[in-house]
């Protein structure tokens, strides 16, 4: 007798393991991404596309995997395009060495 035939749930079948390079991204919040997408996006995609895919990177990834992806140069190339709220763009800037300024308030 199978599992099915006495009222046990069948066993799921395990997930298929096609690689890191295509496990989502958990730092992408908007939408779904996976390692070798990113990549692509990074190395191909048009500015906007970047700055969209490092200003995910600087708001929400761990340390490490911020500069598997991309360089602390790439980053000061494209760091006045990123989507940062002020005091997280300012702390970056500190980072990377980059002179910022700040938003002016009324």
């Amino acid at each position: 007798m199978s599992d099915r035939d006495l009222g046990r749930p069948e066993p799921e079948e395990p997930e298929r393991d096609t690689g890191r390079d295509e496990e989502l991204l958990y730092f992408f919040p908007d939408r779904e991404v996976t390692a070798s997408e990113l990549e692509a996006i990074l190395a191909e995609g048009g500015e906007d596309e970047r700055a969209e895919a490092v200003s995910c990177l600087l708001r929400y990834a761990e340390w490490g995997h911020i500069w598997r992806f991309v360089s602390r140069e790439e980053v000061r190339e494209i760091f006045p395009e990123l989507d940062l709220p002020e005091r997280l763009r300012q702390a970056w800037a500190r980072m990377l060495g980059i002179e910022v300024h700040l938003a002016e308030t009324d």
